[in-house]
């Protein structure tokens, strides 16, 4: 698995390392931690946002569903081309798609960087794995700029 701080880390180092002018109002993140500029730069940066004001969840496992959000908010941010939205309906758990994810896993979907698993489910509550980020990534990474 890999964790919500781990991807703020890699698209942090993705956009050249450059710190937030100011520091979060997490209350869960450690001060001087390996994580700590990467989540305050992608949280400044409307990359990412906690749970809630103060609880970000650095060491929770980054879901499906909250990386295509994260890249979506990246992608914006970056100027990327944004890909039409896919019809997720084909997949037969699309209807567990959070409120908050739906319009990024559809993006995500659309611009080729989330395909499912076994060709049928999205599982966007699922965990993603370090292959599977790994995989978006590289697909992620391929997009064109504006």
């Amino acid at each position: 698995t890999t964790s919500r701080a781990m991807v703020a880390t890699i698209l942090f180092r993705l956009n050249g390392s450059k710190k937030a002018d100011k520091t979060s109002a997490f209350k869960d993140l450690q001060s001087g931690s390996w994580y700590a500029d990467a989540v305050q730069w992608a949280n400044e940066s409307g990359v990412v946002t906690g749970y809630n004001a103060t609880t970000f969840g650095p060491n929770d496992n980054v879901t499906r569903e909250q990386l295509a959000v994260m890249l979506y908010r990246y992608a914006k941010l970056t100027n990327i081309k944004m890909a039409e939205a896919a019809d997720m309906s084909i997949y037969k758990d699309a209807k567990d798609v959070s409120s908050f994810a739906q319009e990024a896993m559809a993006w995500a979907v659309g611009a080729g960087i989330i395909t499912g698993r076994n060709g049928t489910e999205l599982a966007p509550k699922g965990d993603a794995s370090r292959a599977e980020i790994a995989t978006m990534l590289v697909r992620f990474i391929a997009l064109p700029k504006q």
